[in-house]
């Protein structure tokens, strides 16, 4: 461990610069459901020939985004191990394990994506513990928990966006199910006869992922899209099927609320929210994790025990987080110890000291910290450190800043050493 007299020279003997303000290189996810244009228009390329669904700013072991060093992309991961404390804080290293706690993506959709759920932390752990006992390699299909984290997220529209999240109200499954006819009779009865909202919507789920690929009740779903005011849901399903014709899935879709976010809204997803994000571009910020059980609109693997003990099946409104708008910067926070996010639009903010990855939307943004200030173009990013302290972002356009909270970033980070 280096002591805190010698980390500036230890660093400036391995090329890095001053100030510890470090430029980052985004890991591109190229999944079927991305669009061609969007992440690489935002990053200044042209267009793919391949989607780019998503474009990862984070320290994911499995996909970080890099830094250059000493003539080599250095994960950013790899970057914080060398020093948490003064990179995270010591709170934060000690809450996480030496691990930048959360993970900043943008999510260009132009394909619904699957239907899924992430499990709790405890969840999470014990899972991951019984598939490592197991010796399923953790980048086989068969492996489902490859962290021991939950994976609670929050995305917020940068166009127009259609998010599944959560299960809606039974009246309203039962009215569109009465659409159905002869068809969706038997998911009308068991959503009729359970004993409670819960038991309906867990009987529902069990049902319809049991059916075959091509269910005729999935067909007569399709169908209702021309039908006269087809709701929310109906038209959400019907848009999943045109893109995976005959997935059982869209009869799940049928079943959650749908919201319609604008620029700027959001929406919270935590532990056992079942969700999907069906179109648009947002910024998204979640805990470092990759835990999904997958409940359709999609050919990977669905584990339907898994998924219905995992799932919160209590049907309630999709929770949206907390939001406070002061001058140019609004605060999206939500209730986990991983993450919040900053916007900053038409002005300037400063940040408190945490560990921090500032990322710019639309037009160039202003990074200035007590050792050095950086000009970042429209889709360039950085991570800056806790040992920074407080920085100042400015831009005439928009950027966001993603963070711990400020609560959990308040520790020392002076390096320390034996």
């Amino acid at each position: 461990m280096i002591g805190s007299n010698m980390a500036t020279a230890y660093w400036a003997r391995r090329g890095w610069h001053d100030g510890w303000v470090y430029s980052l290189n985004p890991s591109l996810q190229n999944y079927a459901w991305g669009r061609t244009d969007s992440i690489p228009e935002l990053l200044g390329s042209e267009p793919s020939d391949t989607p780019v669904a998503e474009a990862w700013w984070g320290a994911h072991p499995a996909s970080p985004a890099t830094v250059d060093c000493d003539d080599q992309a250095l994960g950013l991961d790899v970057l914080i191990d060398r020093d948490p404390n003064h990179a995270l804080g010591v709170d934060v290293a000690q809450e996480f394990d030496g691990r930048l706690p959360f993970l900043l993506k943008v999510l260009a959709i132009d394909a619904p994506l699957s239907i899924q759920v992430h499990p709790s932390m405890e969840q999470a752990a014990e899972g991951f513990d019984i598939e490592e006992a197991a010796g399923i390699p953790p980048t086989s299909p068969a492996r489902t928990f490859r962290d021991r984290s939950h994976k609670p997220e929050m995305i917020v529209a940068l166009t127009p966006m259609t998010v599944l999240a959560g299960f809606r109200d039974l009246p309203g499954l039962r009215g569109d199910l009465h659409l159905l006819g002869k068809d969706g009779a038997a998911l009308l009865e068991l959503v009729e006869n359970a004993e409670s909202p819960a038991s309906a919507v867990t009987a529902y789920i069990r049902s319809v992922l049991a059916l075959p690929r091509g269910a005729h009740v999935v067909t007569t779903l399709a169908s209702l899209n021309s039908s006269a005011d087809p709701s929310a849901q109906v038209r959400a399903a019907c848009s999943a099927l045109a893109s995976h014709p005959g997935d059982p899935g869209a009869l799940v879709a049928l079943a959650m609320n749908v919201l319609y976010l604008r620029p700027g809204s959001a929406c919270f997803v935590g532990d056992g929210t079942v969700h999907s994000y069906q179109s648009g571009v947002g910024v998204e910020i979640m805990a470092n994790s990759d835990n999904v059980v997958r409940a359709g609109l999609t050919p990977k693997p669905i584990n339907v025990p898994l998924l219905l003990d995992l799932m919160n099946a209590v049907p309630a409104t999709a929770e949206r987080p907390e939001r406070v708008t002061e001058g140019a910067v609004t605060i999206y926070s939500a209730p986990v110890a991983e993450f919040e996010l900053a916007s900053v639009s038409g002005g300037d903010w400063t940040a408190p000291a945490g560990p921090r990855i500032v990322l710019s939307l639309a037009g160039s943004t202003t990074v200035t910290s007590a050792d050095e200030e950086r000009e970042l173009a429209c889709g360039e990013a950085v991570f800056v450190p806790f040992g920074d302290g407080e920085i100042t972002v400015r831009t005439p356009g928009h950027a966001v800043i993603a963070s711990v909270p400020l609560s959990a970033a308040r520790g020392t980070g002076a390096p320390t050493g034996d």
